[in-house]
């Protein structure tokens, strides 16, 4: 079996009997590519432990992390125990490999007013109207549903029609979930709708809510990235340390701080394990512990 026709298969594999994300799949396509490219080899017969360890001591240690490379290796064991139920391969040449040992750091987050901070700089940051309440629009959504940014870029117009309470999601995994809306993000996105249904666009944008001159037909993650970067600066606000992935981790530190039940939080967030949605019980544990030695006063006695 060629390996590019194998990769293929196992990509077409995933998404019809896993219903793995585009997301995904374009990780694993990223990998396996990755792999063929060092090592060169045109049968899914030519691979052995020998190359595959061959092809990770070729990786710079010094450019990929712990977790991309323990990516890589999950990657490529997926697709090789693929290869050997479908009897391409007789043994496994990744069957050896372990994952890399690293420590989870605590997510960054922002504090209520830096996210009050970012929204009201959105309203102004830019020189057109048009931008400034589509931006706004969307920092407010994000910050009201813990949405991924791939899911918040995508949203469809059909999807915030008629004043919703709720938005229709169809997230990683091809999940769908329902997410509410705060009334500040309502008024947000009924404020972009005056604009949005008026905008002439092409027909493969006209049916999402953020539509621009793209491949996908809508505003993609790397430009939004830049948007809420640029709104940060215009806060005054530390861009390193704000992005859509900060402004999640913000909806649900907040949510969990104000007493929300880890449960929902782990079902707003679209995640499948509550162990991901656990991280945030540690985040919350710092902030009470940075509370206490920064304002109880016996901690600035000095015995």
């Amino acid at each position: 079996m060629l390996t590019t026709r194998s990769i293929e298969l196992f990509l077409e594999s995933l998404s019809a009997e896993k219903n793995c994300s585009l997301n995904t799949l374009a990780a694993y396509r990223r990998d396996l590519e990755h792999l063929l490219k060092i090592l060169k080899l045109k049968s899914v017969n030519e691979f052995n432990e020998g190359n595959i360890n061959d092809y990770f001591s070729r990786l710079n240690p010094s450019k990929i992390s712990n977790r991309s490379l323990a990516r890589k290796i999950s990657s490529i064991k997926h697709y090789f125990r693929f290869a050997l139920d479908e009897q391409w391969i007789l043994i496994d040449p990744s069957s050896n490999l372990k994952p890399p040992k690293f420590t989870h750091t605590l997510p960054e987050t922002l504090s209520l007013k830096q996210v009050n901070q970012l929204i009201e700089s959105a309203r102004k940051s830019e020189k057109m109207k048009a931008k400034n309440v589509r931006n706004t629009a969307m920092i407010e959504i994000l910050y009201a549903t813990g949405l991924r940014v791939s899911e918040l870029v995508s949203i469809s117009i059909a999807a915030v029609s008629g004043d919703p309470e709720v938005i229709f999601i169809k997230g990683k995994g091809r999940k769908e979930r329902l997410v509410p809306l705060s009334k500040s993000a309502k008024l947000a996105l009924q404020d972009w709708l005056l604009i949005r249904t008026k905008m002439k666009v092409s027909s493969k944008s006209k049916k999402f809510l953020f539509p621009a001159k793209s491949k996908s037909g809508f505003l993609n993650r790397e430009q939004f990235f830049c948007i809420i970067k640029r709104v940060a600066r215009h806060a005054g606000l530390d861009s390193d340390k704000v992005s859509p992935h900060v402004l999640r981790h913000a909806f649900a530190t907040h949510l969990l701080g104000n007493g929300a039940d880890l449960r929902i939080i782990q079902s707003l967030l679209g995640h499948s394990d509550i162990s991901s949605t656990q991280i945030y019980t540690h985040v919350l544990e710092e902030q009470k512990k940075t509370l206490v030695m920064d304002h109880h006063p016996l901690m600035k006695h000095k015995f």
